[in-house]
């Protein structure tokens, strides 16, 4: 999805919502302006910034990228079926169609290596995974700690924590996160 369709589709959701620009920007946690600008096309938001406004208006990534529930109750998922999105230092591949009958999230996120830290994230649900590939990274919780994390390495954030996994090595580090309960 181009900037200009993103904008595009959270102007409707927010309109469906009722939620004026102001409110849904205060919500989010950022400025008026720069919801405006990613609204217009004009900007691209990060994965942590979208997550936020998404969240401001009651919805997750499953539910805004995802096309209507499937009917099938097929157990086997095809790569062609899945939706990938991302930003210039995160990807993520939604393992699952949004079904019903799911009850987890799985994501296979690719996290390039920072200079930077990258935004702190918050969910509303608890996540877990497994780091795959690359690395060194670090899991920072706020004011909880720091862990390295290294291939094979398995996490867990229990919702609402402040957090983040920083890439600390040279290639880009994938990794598999579950989020529970699902957000669609």
């Amino acid at each position: 999805m181009d900037a200009k369709e993103l904008g595009r589709n959270l102007v409707q959701l927010r309109s469906e919502r009722g939620v004026s620009l102001r409110e849904a920007a205060r919500q989010a946690g950022i400025a008026p302006a720069s919801l405006s600008a990613i609204e217009r096309g004009q900007s691209s938001p990060t994965l942590a910034t979208l997550n936020k406004i998404l969240k401001a208006l009651g919805t997750g990534f499953a539910d805004f990228f995802a096309a209507a529930p499937e009917a099938s109750e097929s157990p086997v998922f095809h790569p062609a079926e899945m939706r990938t999105i991302e930003d210039a230092h995160r990807k993520y591949v939604l393992l699952f169609p949004r079904r019903g009958d799911l009850k987890f999230e799985m994501v296979h996120e690719t996290i390039a290596p920072a200079e930077v830290g990258p935004e702190w994230e918050v969910h509303d649900c608890d996540l877990g995974g497994i780091v795959l590939q690359g690395g060194p990274a670090r899991l920072e919780i706020e004011g909880r700690g720091a862990w390295p994390l290294r291939r094979g390495d398995v996490f867990y954030v229990k919702a609402g924590l402040r957090h983040r996994a920083v890439n600390l090595g040279r290639r880009p580090l994938k990794q598999i996160t579950v989020w529970y309960p699902p957000k669609y």
